[in-house]
């Protein structure tokens, strides 16, 4: 690992240039970005979409130059080099800019981004190491570039806090009045050009990134994995053989909550080998080899009780995309603790490289669990409402609820789980081919005698952002926050809710709300990409909400709370 012994003035822009000379356009991306920060910091306006795409695309195509540096480094053919990077730089600043031209990220969108940053960034450790099948070398450089990242890390952290405590001191000892934004820009400086900037000086380079040579272990760090870790994950995997005792004694199904007990053992197991591998290849320390050499074939058993909650978690409420990507998860585990067995705990490289290539694939694309997801519980929407005589296509709110009554319960009530699934995680564009925008979407609890839903919800809007520098509208007068419960409700007459609003002087106004009108209004906002509020003008005063959350049940009971603005005249 590059020494940080010397610590200077000088040292500092020595290693500056280094990583300019290494790093060019990784330097300048992150040069740009600090500079952006610092204008906005000073009130600098940009339109949102540009703002996006002025601090997203530096900050990720930093880490692309990083890692596309290290894999080019070596090239012996320039014009590969330049092409290589010409190409791929050009690839993501389009995907960039197309990310920016949307108002919100979809949650595929969001999920297919954080994969690929992800991805680029765990390229960093292992874009060296695509045709060196030596696992040695790629210990060496990983340790040594995560050790980098986190010294960096808080050395910008240090630096930073020490920075504010100096700004405070001046403000005690001299009375200076010292701007806040002049914090934003000591933080920016640091932790977004220094940091980064030492970071890369402090990456192998050369032969030392191949460094072949297996580094001996501390006293102290072998006491850490055999006193520590080895006796935790031990606890994990006894805790987890008595609940499978357990399940075979009474021949019932695993609860769904061992998944995640299971997946923090086998995190836990991976990182122990991967920690530990030049312990596993030293002389001596046969009872560690031992140990680690057999627990994937401990872990196996525990995969195959996960699997078995996974399993009863989809027969029992469908598919969602978390539960499919614990059942990839699931299935690559079985995979890494084969290999690991077949392989004597060797080629550890491909571990990490195999998990981000699936994440990525599993992530991005039409092919992705989100996108498979959406498409599979719209196709057993249209289906159910198909096999009840619904073939026109999107059922309106009267035609969803009629649907509602008369199809079996148990159908009824997953039907309306999915789709409030969908709405609430993809937006009401997912289902707009589904149902109109004016059907309630929500769970209900149960149907009465005679077939009606017992109790429908409509889940909350929110735009927190409303109530900043809202002018008063014309021929209004004041305005005033109000919040509101179901103690504000004066009369319910069907789907029409008369609820009073005070100004804060006993002075009362009446507004209806009409709970089929909210839902129309929120998947409204919701196909429109907007963010506007939801106004109800009496003629006597106007009411404009920034959140509101309703509950209607035929039983007799109402809910509402909501939050806004009242202007009176």
């Amino acid at each position: 690992m590059v020494s940080l012994k010397r610590f200077s003035l000088r040292a500092l822009i020595e290693r500056f240039g280094q990583s300019f000379r290494r790093f060019p356009l990784a330097m300048l991306f992150t040069l740009f970005l600090t500079c952006f920060l610092i204008f906005l910091s000073h009130d600098g306006h940009v339109e949102e979409k540009m703002k996006f795409f002025c601090i997203f695309y530096p900050a990720t195509a930093a880490l692309l130059a990083v890692a596309l540096s290290l894999l080019t480094e070596d090239f012996k053919r320039w014009y590969l080099v330049v092409a290589l990077q010409v190409v791929v730089h050009a690839v993501w600043l389009a995907v960039s800019y197309y990310l920016a031209q949307f108002d919100r990220f979809s949650m595929p969108q969001m999920i297919a981004v954080a994969a690929t940053v992800f991805a680029i960034g765990l390229s960093i450790f292992l874009i060296c190491f695509y045709r060196r099948n030596q696992d040695v070398p790629f210990w060496n450089f990983s340790i040594s570039t995560l050790v980098s990242l986190i010294s960096t890390i808080v050395i910008g952290g240090v630096l930073t806090l020490g920075l504010f405590a100096l700004m405070e001191s001046l403000k005690m000892l001299f009375g200076l009045s010292i701007d806040y934004r002049v914090y934003q820009d000591i933080a920016a400086v640091c932790m977004v050009a220094l940091a980064p900037a030492l970071f890369m000086n402090l990456i192998p380079r050369g032969e030392n990134k191949f460094q072949t040579t297996v580094p001996e272990f501390s006293g102290f760090a072998k006491g850490v994995v055999q006193y520590l870790f080895l006796p935790l994950l031990g606890l994990y995997m006894i805790t987890l053989y008595a609940y499978a005792f357990k399940i075979l004694y009474h021949w019932s199904l695993p609860v769904g909550g061992v998944s995640y007990l299971v997946s923090g053992s086998m995190v836990l197991m991976v990182l122990l080998i991967y920690v530990t591998y030049p312990i596993q290849h030293l002389e001596g320390n046969r009872l560690f080899k031992q140990v680690t050499r057999w627990l994937p074939v401990v872990m196996l058993p525990m995969l195959a009780l996960m699997t078995v909650a996974i399993g009863r978690r989809l027969a029992d409420y469908g598919i969602t995309v978390s539960r499919l990507y614990l059942l990839v998860f699931n299935i690559w585990c079985y995979a890494v603790c084969l290999w690991l067995i077949f392989t004597r705990n060797k080629r550890i490289w491909l571990i990490p490289a195999s998990f981000a290539a699936i994440l990525f694939l599993i992530s991005v694309g039409p092919q992705s669990i989100a996108n498979v997801t959406q498409r599979q519980l719209k196709k057993e929407a249209r289906t159910a409402f198909m096999a009840t005589g619904f073939k026109q296509f999107p059922l309106t709110g009267d035609q969803y609820e009629q649907w509602l009554r008369q199809a079996d319960s148990k159908v009824a009530r997953s039907i309306d789980s999915k789709l409030h699934y969908l709405y609430t995680d993809y937006g009401y564009r997912a289902i707009n081919d589904v149902v109109a925008r004016n059907a309630i979407l929500g769970r209900y609890s149960s149907l009465d005698e005679n077939g009606n839903i017992t109790e429908v919800l409509h889940d909350t809007f929110s735009n927190e952002d409303m109530i900043k520098n809202v002018p008063v509208p014309q021929g209004y007068s004041s305005m005033t926050i109000v919040t509101g419960s179901d103690n504000n409700i004066v009369k319910v007459d069907g789907d029409i809710m008369l609820i009073k609003v005070d100004d804060g002087n006993r002075v009362e106004y009446m507004f209806e709300f009409n709970v089929k009108q909210l839902a129309e209004f929120d998947a409204d906002r919701a196909r429109e990409d907007e963010s506007r509020p939801l106004v109800i003008d009496n003629g006597e005063a106007l009411l404009m909400i920034d959140d509101f959350n309703v509950s209607v049940l035929n039983m007799g009971t109402n809910y509402v709370s909501f939050s806004g603005i009242l202007f009176t005249k």
